[in-house]
């Protein structure tokens, strides 16, 4: 299965009509739902995912719609956080998850990629990404700033990670009763949760829950530009878990680029996971040919993998 997510132009067409009919004119037979849309959107679109022949979203974000009180601009950033030490902050981000989780049960979609939220630190990652950019990657001050900043993130994490792990507790519980996957996704910064070790104990705190992983192509390799983790080091550990992918390149270190236009070698990606899992081209920026093009690029390559 391959989708293209709503991020295109959640934020460019404020009518959800013309913004479905815009996404299926690109090519693709499936759509997921990202955190960019309003309700009055998704009102629009239902219409269209009801029609016969159409199939459902395959997955949305947390949180959609968006937070009321916040704008389409501004919903990468998380105003909210299922990993808050204040306990009002954390159960409101529950209940907006739960309300997303209850849209997909009335879309009819499948799987619910959560955002887990962060470690409090003092953010180093504007200084990592000038020593990339200045070409320093190979040099040690590189790597020393990188040990400085990840020592920081776990003089913190802990805290953060135990209300985490009780966000999940609860939203599992609400999974098992909605009959819903809820996938927990690598996130790009150090100081996002999860990290590469959080994945895993996270699944061992719920193994045989309804919870699965969800893989960033983007934020995998991100994180290895900047000397946090080799990009191919999720798969291979979590491959038990995965549920879905999301298809982004990167030029530099600027995310959401149509495959095929960025750094990332898609050979070497596609041949890492099954062709039958679910796939989502995330993008942003290019134009449309962009867009076409990168579908035909992760179409070929999906035909490769299967003959």
């Amino acid at each position: 299965m391959l989708a293209i997510s709503t991020l295109w132009n959640a934020v460019k067409q404020s009518d959800g009509t013309a913004l479905y009919d815009e996404l299926k004119d690109l090519g693709f037979e499936h759509i997921a739902l990202s955190r960019h849309l309003a309700i009055e959107q998704i009102e629009l679109m239902k219409p269209s995912f009801r029609d016969i022949g159409q199939s459902p979203p395959c997955c949305i974000q947390n949180f959609c719609p968006i937070i009321t009180g916040t704008t389409q601009s501004v919903t990468e950033d998380d105003h909210i956080l299922l990993s808050s030490l204040d306990n009002d902050e954390r159960k409101e981000a529950v209940r907006k998850t739960v309300e997303t989780m209850r849209l997909a049960i009335d879309m009819e979609i499948s799987t619910v990629i959560l955002r887990l939220g962060k470690v409090d630190t003092y953010d180093r990652s504007y200084l990592m990404k000038d020593l990339y950019e200045y070409g320093e990657r190979e040099f040690e001050a590189f790597a020393k700033m990188v040990t400085e900043a990840t020592e920081w993130r776990k003089r913190k994490e802990s805290k953060h990670r135990d209300a985490v792990m009780r966000s999940l507790d609860e939203l599992n519980e609400h999974a098992l009763k909605m009959e819903l996957c809820i996938a927990i996704e690598n996130r790009p910064h150090y100081y996002q949760i999860p990290n590469y070790d959080e994945v895993g104990l996270l699944f061992d705190e719920f193994y045989g829950s309804p919870m699965r992983y969800w893989h960033d192509v983007g934020h995998a390799a991100y994180q290895e530009k900047l000397g946090l983790c080799w990009s191919h080091q999720w798969l291979e550990m979590y491959s038990e878990f995965l549920i879905g992918i999301t298809l982004q390149d990167l030029q530099d270190l600027e995310f959401y680029h149509s495959p095929g236009t960025g750094d990332i070698e898609w050979e070497t990606v596609f041949a890492q996971f099954p062709s039958d899992i679910m796939k989502v081209l995330e993008i942003q920026h290019g134009d449309t040919e962009a867009v076409v093009q990168g579908r035909e690029l992760c179409e070929s390559l999906e035909n490769t993998e299967q003959s």
